[in-house]
């Protein structure tokens, strides 16, 4: 595997953090003095079009620079009870087809496309995908000795610690390669539609055939799940519903709330009450799929229960990632806004893997998985590689 250098455009270190603290997908403040990502990129105007004339304007402006030289980048994110360390550079899109690159869930062709018209008309990827990699030692020491040495920039954002160090120097770059060469292969651990919008887009234009990319070994990752909330319960009502659970599920009412303990066992909250309900499946059953927490939900309660058949697509499933499930849940439902919902264990990697390894794919939003690094922190611009 090659992590390729490139030419960042960033901010200066000392301006990275006003640069982006507002991120895409939070509540943010409507400022047009601002001079930040959010300002540069504007998401509320859907004009894409005028993304790199603001970009040329900020590099006059010295708002932006580019690196000189291509380099690495190590980035360290740490919050109270996790720490991931990861390199950042470009992988070429091919490695998708060939299978050194593996996706564990399905896409949405509609969002590959949307992602794929964004990129055609930017030019720019400005947000990495994690894939994650076997522990290895070389790594692991080149790291140490990076995050033991003085950062090219840092700063806090809610309660989280950035550092981020840039290697430019050939022999630092050679070494850093030299230990990926012996990782034959990477999993996506954040990034699907994006990694599939930038290799549809290089099918079009081979010469844009690489994509962002942090890369950091599968232990670090913090696997969690997005919860199901569903708006109706298919004309049912709600005794009748808890009854057809019971063919494939034992179902227990909770005094109170309690998370799910295995792959078999889920949370559901429903007209007031939470239930356990607990799979009936044989545990011992292969292939892994049959033991995948979120294929159990579609295929013994989504779909003969509710009629869902196509998970992308139904409007009557949402996929929400809870901090607090317990509160946020019961409030969603009880407010009206869903039927009922359903926590899930989180997807141990291991299943991922033998998942993959069986040739198949988890259902869609199947894994909430952290890092996420910040958007707009390096920015990859295809025209000046």
């Amino acid at each position: 595997m090659i992590l390729a250098p490139f030419k960042a455009i960033r901010p200066r270190p000392q301006q990275l953090k006003s640069w982006v603290n507002r991120q895409i997908g939070e509540a943010v403040s409507q400022n047009e003095d601002l001079l930040d990502f959010l300002s540069l990129i504007q998401p509320e105007s859907n004009n894409t079009a005028q993304i790199r004339k603001r970009l040329h304007a900020f590099l006059r402006q010295e708002v932006l620079v580019r690196d000189p030289n291509p380099s690495l980048y190590l980035l360290q994110i740490q919050s109270s009870n996790s720490k991931w360390v990861g390199f950042i550079g470009c992988i070429q899109t091919g490695k998708l087809n060939t299978g050194e690159i593996k996706p564990h869930e399905d896409v949405e062709n509609s969002r590959v496309k949307a992602f794929k018209e964004y990129l055609k008309n930017t030019q720019l990827n400005a947000e990495p995908v994690v894939l994650c990699h076997p522990p290895n030692k070389e790594l692991e020491e080149i790291c140490y000795q990076f995050t033991n040495s003085k950062a090219f920039a840092e700063f806090k954002r809610k309660e989280t610690d950035y550092k981020l160090w840039r290697i430019d120097h050939p022999i630092l770059i050679d070494r850093v390669n030299a230990a990926f060469k012996s990782i034959n292969s990477l999993y996506i651990a954040d990034g699907h539609h994006r990694c599939f919008s930038s290799l549809s887009y290089s099918k079009e234009d081979k010469e844009k055939n690489q994509l962002l990319a942090m890369l950091l070994p599968h232990d670090q990752l913090q696997i969690d799940g997005f919860c199901r909330m569903f708006s109706n319960l298919n004309e049912m009502r709600i005794d009748h519903f808890i009854a057809e659970l019971s063919n494939n599920f034992k179902v227990e009412r909770l005094s109170a709330y309690k998370a799910p303990k295995n792959a078999f066992e889920f949370s559901m909250y429903i007209g007031g009450s939470w239930f356990r309900l607990t799979s009936n499946r044989d545990r011992s059953l292969t292939p892994t799929s049959s033991r995948i927490p979120t294929n159990i939900i579609y295929e013994d309660i989504a779909k003969p229960l509710l009629n869902i058949q196509n998970l992308q697509k139904d409007k009557r499933i949402s996929y929400i990632h809870y901090e607090q499930p317990e509160q946020q849940i019961k409030e969603a439902v009880d407010m009206g806004e869903f039927a009922f919902g359903l926590q899930h264990y989180p997807i141990p990697f291991s299943d991922i893997v033998a998942t993959v390894e069986d040739s198949d794919l988890l259902p869609t939003k199947s894994t909430h998985i952290r890092p996420k690094p910040l958007h707009g922190m390096l920015i990859f611009d295809f025209l000046s590689q």
